[in-house]
């Protein structure tokens, strides 16, 4: 899959081997770096899109619950169908506290638009 028009920043951005800044290999890529952005970006962090983000990096914090999770996994995808609708096709989302490990962990089972191939992104985060 090559990448679509127009020149895109990789995810964390930092700068290639040739000294300019990098970019993503491929539409696959991309589409799991604007996820990546999407679910680490707490709502209200862009200054002119407040209602960006899956606030993930929060959760881990919240008091485990069937209703909060109902909730997160609304938010999250609302998230990618509002910002992500048109790059990606969502399969799964699930998350799971484990509150032994104190960890949190969204799964997210999607395909990039144009793509027979799923692909799953997992987010880890403990408290500890």
């Amino acid at each position: 899959m090559t990448l679509s028009s127009g020149r895109h920043l990789a995810f964390p951005f930092h700068i290639g081997s040739d000294g300019r800044s990098a970019a993503p290999v491929d539409d696959a890529a991309q589409v799991r770096d604007e996820l990546l952005q999407l679910l680490l970006t707490s709502p209200g962090e862009r200054l002119f899109l407040p209602e960006f983000g899956g606030g993930v990096r929060k959760l881990v914090f919240e008091p485990a619950s069937e209703a909060l999770r109902g909730v997160v996994k609304a938010r999250i995808t609302n998230g990618l169908s509002r910002w992500l609708g048109t790059r990606l096709t969502v399969e799964l989302i699930d998350v799971t506290w484990d509150d032994s490990a104190a960890t949190l962990e969204v799964t997210v089972k999607y395909r990039p638009a144009g793509s027979p191939d799923s692909r799953v992104v997992k987010f880890q985060r403990s408290s500890k």
